[in-house]
């Protein structure tokens, strides 16, 4: 047998749940059934099977290792051997405190959605999950999973040529993936299989003012600005909450909560990850999540941002430097403007027609201006949010490169929600006109308030 090696997991959990706690974890991990599906292949799933009945869990190798992520979950990778064949790998994910009922809504999307999505769209099985009491009572649960590799959607698009044919065909397969999820899931909500949380209009749109409060206002805490700015931030993002939250209640869909991380790739198959949400929201969420993440960059240039308009610029200068703004943003992403666009448009054509044959409920297709009007909403909404997940991951980070990182990408999500909220006060279209006449003021109030963000300096780690 190899030697013991170091064991973070047992570490981290014994002194957490206590030995019976552990054992349970323990015996779900080395279950049979567990075992035959996470293995590589049969030689390995018998042998271990057999090397736990014999001698039990210890006689075994075990490597286990801390995963670092974006994720909001601990993730532990733990490799098992035995001698002769090729080691078993599986995925350990916990759940622990506020994020414990997480654990049961994502065993019931994952299974609804390999069902009803196979053999087209591949996602990860949940094998196991395992709940477990604290010496601190706090609840906790583990969830087991096989192993799928180290390489996420979001990996490979940093290794291929940014706004290239192939970043082009990741993103559309992706896209098309997404759509069904989207659909399928609102079916079967529908048909009662399974229960998506449908708030009323007040409630939805109280949800995404909660989002956007639990997102910054911790963001200006840590930077030291207090409550004012960011009640007054909420305020004047009120009138958006509320297209979000008319959307939401009158076409939503199953909201997905994907971003590049959430899809592995094994070879160039892609597979799903992460299906934590249970919710009815604006499809352009998800669409905007996954094609407008940006990529990592320690190397962000602070003097492309730009200010409101307020007419103290002429505007030929201003609309100057919010073109270089979006040139900014394209060289930062993986896609290019234009290819968003495309992406999305197609995204949104494939959830109508999916719709029309899945769907007892119809509705017409958006107009163009509604589409804008979402569109740009969304990624006000979205990208504010990411402002303060970056700021989290910084906070967070482990290394001075990944903090620098998190800094640059809060300037870079900071930044497209400026153009976003700049496309619907000044459209390309001079004759356009997307937001509603009585929502012109405290739009350009919130664009002028953007300006205030305490967003980090970037000379220093």
């Amino acid at each position: 047998m190899e030697q013991a090696q170091p064991s973070p997991l047992r570490n981290a959990l014994l002194p957490l749940v206590g030995p019976q706690g552990y054992q349970r974890v323990l015996a779900a991990m080395y279950h049979p059934d567990v075992i035959r599906v996470a293995a590589p292949n049969a030689a390995t799933s018998q042998r271990i099977v057999q090397t736990v009945a014999s001698h039990g869990y210890e006689a075994l190798s075990r490597q286990e290792t801390v995963l670092e992520s974006d994720s909001k979950s601990r993730i532990y990778v733990v490799r098992i051997c035995d001698d002769g064949v090729e080691p078993l790998t599986m995925v350990l994910k916990w759940y622990e405190g506020t994020r414990y009922p997480q654990a049961r809504i994502e065993a019931a999307m994952n299974t609804y959605f390999r069902q009803c999505l196979a053999p087209h769209h591949s996602i990860v099985p949940i094998l196991a999950v395992v709940p477990v009491s604290t010496t601190a009572q706090s609840p906790l649960s583990v969830s087991i999973m096989p192993y799928c590799g180290d390489e996420t959607l979001y990996d490979r698009l940093h290794t291929v040529p940014r706004h290239s044919s192939q970043v082009t065909a990741f993103l559309a397969q992706a896209s098309e993936t997404l759509a069904h999820m989207q659909v399928f899931g609102r079916q079967g909500h529908d048909k009662q299989t399974i229960h998506l949380t449908d708030l009323t209009p007040d409630e939805t749109v109280a949800y995404f003012l909660r989002q956007i409060d639990s997102a910054l206002v911790p963001t200006f805490a840590v930077s030291g600005h207090s409550g004012p700015m960011a009640k007054v931030l909420l305020e004047q993002f009120a009138a958006f909450a509320a297209i979000l939250a008319g959307d939401s209640t009158a076409a939503g869909l199953y909201y997905r909560g994907i971003n590049p991380r959430n899809i592995m790739l094994v070879g160039d198959t892609q597979v799903e990850i992460d299906f934590e949400q249970d919710s009815l929201r604006s499809r352009f969420i998800d669409i905007v999540s996954l094609l407008e993440n940006g990529l990592e960059t320690t190397d962000w240039d602070a003097s492309v941002d730009y200010p409101a308009f307020t007419g103290q610029l002429p505007l030929a200068t201003w609309q100057q430097q919010r073109q270089r703004a979006e040139a900014a943003l394209a060289e930062h992403n993986y896609l290019s403007h234009e290819q968003v666009d495309t992406l999305t448009m197609t995204f949104l054509e494939t959830t109508w027609h999916l719709e029309q044959q899945h769907l007892a409920a119809t509705r017409p297709p958006y107009s163009s201006t509604e589409q804008r009007l979402l569109l740009d909403t969304t990624r006000l909404f979205r990208h504010l949010q990411y402002v303060g997940y970056c700021k989290r991951n910084e906070e967070q980070a482990q290394t001075a490169s990944k903090r620098l990182s998190s800094r640059c990408r809060q300037h870079f999500h900071a930044l497209w929600a400026k153009v976003a909220l700049d496309n619907l006060l000044f459209p390309a279209d001079t004759e356009a006109q997307y937001l509603p006449a009585a929502q012109r003021r405290s739009a350009l109030a919130l664009r002028q308030t953007l300006d205030q963000l305490p967003l980090p300096a970037l000379e220093t780690v």
